[in-house]
């Protein structure tokens, strides 16, 4: 039986020369078994990593947002403690509509802290 969803608002995006993405997040217990991002071009994308693990991706920077919905397939990394876990490639779908209800996602923080959760802030 599939899991609530999992709601991620921290993690990045790298883009390296040749547009080619890279998404590092906390890493899942559970290893992927053929992953999958859905993304319709807006705030969220939603990872699916097994039939009980998906990731919600929420607010993705809008300069990333075009480079996503032109993907074809992302390298997603895990993480914990500072140490890649697992990295694994997830096809990219291009949907109309994410089958998610936006007014139930919410920032897990406030603006003005979000504002300074980023790699440009992380070391000052």
């Amino acid at each position: 039986m599939a899991k609530k969803t999992e709601q991620e608002s921290f993690y990045e995006i790298h883009l390296n020369k040749n547009n080619e993405l890279m998404i590092s997040l906390r890493a899942r217990d559970l290893e992927p078994q053929t992953p999958v991002l859905i993304y319709d071009g807006g705030d969220h994308a939603l990872l699916y990593r097994t039939p009980q693990s998906s990731v919600l991706l929420d607010f993705i920077h809008p300069e990333a947002r075009p480079y996503l919905f032109k993907a074809a397939e992302v390298l997603i990394a895990e993480t914990k403690n500072y140490q890649v876990v697992r990295e694994y490639r997830a096809a990219c779908r291009q949907v109309k509509n994410l089958p998610i209800d936006n007014k139930a996602v919410k920032p897990l923080l406030d603006k003005t802290d979000a504002a300074l959760i980023d790699e440009r802030n992380l070391y000052k």
